[in-house]
């Protein structure tokens, strides 16, 4: 073989070697690109925040029984609109906080948690199963009776609530049973205009924590202004052309 020839066989190698060396980066780049977008598309919590969220208006009451002694109950009824219905075994209260202000203020607030995943019903949506939930609870009243003395149950009503002071929020996960459909969910309670309380106090201290309470926000005669964001994964909206 004349030296044109080895020359010609070289040049030939050297092609093939830096073609089959370029597929090899090409294939790696289309690996990497479909490993990393792969966990993107598998990951519900992005699926599901992909669009804004649905806000639904409702009418409802709320009616909370809970200690920090024994599991306690609370239920929620939708009685207008789109909203959960809803009753719940509830854990006791381990985070909680009540305060006496001035002569005749107090204000008390806690965190709750289910017992176990609740049975609901979204109005609009159907039946299914909350699966993640925690309740934070917030209120004020402006006066309050307390006829036994310091350390005793203390009573109020709806009127005695300061404007806007009862701040009631639960945040969690909705399952549809008719498909297993995730809906993560925010529940706030607007202006209670109806409703009582009893609240017991652990110890007779201005600043303490909650021993028990017993409070019913709203009725049917006077429900509840209730807004609810829920999220929705979609899959199928139409990618539209630019005009």
């Amino acid at each position: 073989m004349n030296i044109a020839g080895v020359r010609d066989r070289q040049n030939w190698a050297i092609y093939l070697a830096s073609a089959a060396f370029l597929m090899s980066l090409i294939a790696c780049s289309r690996s990497t690109t479909s490993n990393a977008a792969g966990p993107e598309n598998n990951d519900p919590w992005k699926n599901e925040r992909q669009y804004p969220p649905l806000v639904f208006n409702s009418n409802a009451w709320l009616d909370c029984s809970i200690s920090s002694s024994a599991n306690g109950r609370q239920a929620m009824t939708t009685t207008s609109g789109q909203g959960f219905t809803f009753d719940a075994a509830m854990l006791p209260i381990e985070k909680s906080k009540l305060q006496l202000i001035g002569q005749s203020g107090m204000k008390y607030k806690f965190d709750s948690f289910p017992v176990a995943a609740v049975k609901a019903r979204f109005t609009g949506l159907g039946d299914g199963t909350i699966t993640e939930m925690k309740t934070e609870v917030e209120v004020a009243v402006a006066r309050f009776t307390q006829p036994d003395g310091a350390g005793t149950a203390i009573h109020f009503t709806a009127t005695d609530i300061a404007t806007d002071s009862a701040y009631v929020e639960f945040t969690g996960v909705f399952v549809r049973s008719s498909d297993a459909k995730r809906f993560p969910f925010r529940v706030l309670f607007g202006r209670v205009q109806d409703g009582s309380g009893t609240v017991i106090p652990f110890s007779a201290a201005p600043e303490t924590t909650l021993l028990s309470k017993n409070v019913r926000l709203g009725s049917v005669r006077l429900p509840v202004t209730v807004t609810t964001a829920l999220y929705e994964a979609e899959d199928d909206v139409a990618k539209l052309k630019m005009p």
